[in-house]
Formats: structure tokens, C-alpha cells, sequence
């Protein structure tokens, strides 16, 4: 079972650094990151639209350019960074999710995975970031789609999107059959988000294929 570092173990560093990344990659098996893109047209890693900070009529990441955003005091000192510098940080021998918080930023994303040596899963709540990748680019990454309230029909568009892997919340693949159909339409399951020993103990009796975690410490109850 592997373990995914939730937006580099959000619960112990703050989320989507350099820092974050740095502290989880001893422990995890891949990297969890959220991306956007800036004004100036460079994927950075960030989980909201919004900078969550007081600027003068200035509150979207997309108004920003990426030297803006890196010069901000937004994570204890360390600015949003852009996708490629965080990548750096990664050693090649640890994977990198890839979750796109916009529909219209896949050809990019698509184009830093193949340029990396990370193994690359792509994924996205909506559905029409996933659609129309063309099975040649797929040579690199696996696709991913993020289950929302309706996972059976989820799990259908899954398939449609010819997605290697479904994301489900950690409650939904407790309380519903979502692993087990998963697995039967050929489908891995990476469970989100896992923030106790106890619910990594029982997802893994579920048969999920990978955890998404906010600590390292939520495995040490797994064998």
C-alpha cells in the first residue's frame, strides 16, 4: 500500500512547499501537489485560487505573476513556488500527484510530467481536465479522477476517462462498496484524506492501493 503525501504532509508542515516536500520525501512514496496557474502563465503549486494573505486589491493567484508569488511571507517566510521548482526538490525516485485545481491547465501539466522523472499521476475533481488526453500522452502518467458524492456514477465516468486510478474519500471506501468496484472496472484506489492510524488500519483492510495522508505517522498501525 502506498503512501501519498497530502500536499507534502499538511498536517506537520505547511501545505504545497518546498519545505513540505523536503520533510515528507523520507517517508512517502509519492507527492501530492495542487496546481494552478499564474498571471504570468508558470503552473505553481498552491490549493486555492485565492492568496490567502492582505494585498491591495489583489486576491487570485492568477493576478499574480511567479516572482510575485514567490516573494510573498504566505508559508512562514516561503512564498508560493512554481510547479518546476518544487519538482527540483523531488528525487526522482519518488512520485509526484499532480491534482489540477483548473480544467484548462492539463496540456501544461502534461508537458512538465513528461519532461520529469518522476512517476506522474495526473487527477482532478472535474472531469473535463481529464477529457480529450490523448492516449500517446498517457505513455507517462496515469489519470486519476477524484470521486465526488455519486461514486458509482463516478466510477463510470472514470472509465470513460480511461483513468488508471480513482480517488474516493476515505469515508466513502468505509462505508460503501467503492474499492471493491473499483478494483472490478480495473481501477486503483487512492484513499484521501487519511489522518488516523486507526482509519489507515481499516482502509487498508478495505484493499485501497494507496493512502493520502496528512502525516507520515498515520502508516506506523500498518504492516
Amino acid at each position: 500500500m502506498r503512501l501519498v503525501a497530502h500536499r507534502g504532509f499538511d498536517e506537520q508542515y505547511s501545505a504545497n512547499t518546498v519545505a513540505a516536500v523536503e520533510g515528507a520525501v523520507p517517508h512517502a512514496d509519492m507527492i501530492e501537489l495542487d496546481i494552478h496557474r499564474c498571471a504570468s502563465g508558470e503552473l505553481v503549486v498552491a490549493h486555492d485560487a485565492l492568496v490567502d494573505i492582505g494585498l491591495d486589491g489583489v486576491d487570485h493567484v492568477d493576478e499574480l505573476t511567479a516572482s510575485e508569488l514567490a516573494a510573498l511571507d504566505a508559508h512562514g517566510g516561503e512564498g508560493i513556488q512554481t510547479l518546476a521548482a518544487v519538482l527540483d526538490s523531488i528525487p526522482a525516485d519518488v512520485g509526484v500527484n499532480l491534482e489540477l485545481k483548473e480544467s484548462d491547465i492539463t496540456e501544461q501539466a502534461l508537458s512538465m510530467a513528461e519532461s520529469t522523472p518522476h512517476e506522474v499521476i495526473v487527477s482532478s475533481f472535474d472531469p473535463e481536465a481529464l477529457r480529450g488526453v490523448h492516449p500517446e500522452r498517457r505513455a507517462d502518467v496515469d489519470l486519476a479522477y477524484v470521486l465526488g458524492l455519486t461514486p458509482n456514477d463516478d466510477l463510470t465516468v472514470a472509465r470513460e476517462l480511461d483513468c488508471g486510478y480513482v480517488h474516493p474519500n476515505a469515508w466513502q471506501c468505509l462505508l460503501t462498496g467503492v474499492v471493491g468496484a473499483a478494483h472490478d472496472a480495473g481501477l486503483g484506489v487512492n484513499a484521501w484524506t487519511v489522518d488516523s492510524r486507526p482509519g489507515a488500519w481499516a482502509l487498508q483492510r478495505r484493499g485501497v492501493d494507496g493512502l493520502i495522508a496528512s502525516s507520515p505517522h498515520v502508516t506506523e498501525w500498518v504492516e
